[in-house]
């Protein structure tokens, strides 16, 4: 049976339109996936902390050293993050992107996944221990972002998503970037015309 985790992260519930990307995506996941499982990571609901020194101390202090209980439970969670993206066969992130770059708990949740000996080796090149894990990222954002022109370049989110996923072994990355979602924050146009536009993308991203 196939596995999609789906990652959440916009605060804005019903009105979020990456939500609304996310939701149209898993209904065509499902379509293409008969049977499939569908694992929901909020992170809105999970308030992953800020990278601290208890999960720095944890993961790299040497195995003798006692872990405080505030080390295990940043190693905890760690791990039941990693858990979820290793059970998965397909991923899909539905993200806003915030001043040009990835929001705070998207990057507060690649900072938990991205550790050693679990989602990367320590050796020469680093290799990735993840694989075999198609990926799909679902921007919106308020501009337009068209690849191949110089706007391309004020889209920090793909990049870095798609370069922290490939030190951890994931290269089977797709985004789809939904762009021009101004009129919708403004109320001049409707939250599901505008997820409309990219219906035909989402539906060949899900394949």
């Amino acid at each position: 049976m196939t596995t999609l985790l789906s990652i959440e992260v916009s605060p804005r519930g019903e009105r979020s339109i990456s939500r609304a990307l996310g939701k149209r995506f898993i209904e065509h996941w499902l379509q293409a996936h008969p049977g499939g499982t569908v694992v929901h990571r909020d992170l809105m609901k999970s308030r992953i902390p800020y990278m601290d020194n208890d999960w720095i101390a944890g993961v790299y202090a040497p195995p003798e050293v006692p872990r405080t209980p505030e080390m295990k439970a940043a190693l905890d969670l760690s791990s039941e993050l990693i858990a979820e993206v290793q059970a998965a066969d397909h991923l899909v992130i539905s993200t806003p992107m915030y001043n040009f770059s990835v929001p705070a708990l998207l990057k507060s949740w690649l900072d938990y996944i991205v550790r050693p000996g679990f989602t990367f080796k320590l050796a020469p090149g680093w290799p990735g221990m993840l694989e075999n894990k198609r990926t799909r990222l679902l921007v919106a954002t308020r501009d337009v972002y068209t690849p191949g022109t110089p706007t391309e370049a004020d889209d920090l989110v793909s990049p870095v998503l798609r370069r922290a996923l490939a030190f951890m072994g994931i290269t089977d990355v797709e985004t789809v970037l939904a762009g021009g979602s101004l009129g919708v924050n403004r109320g001049v146009v409707k939250l599901e015309d505008h997820v409309a536009q990219f219906e035909d993308a989402i539906a060949r991203a899900a394949r």
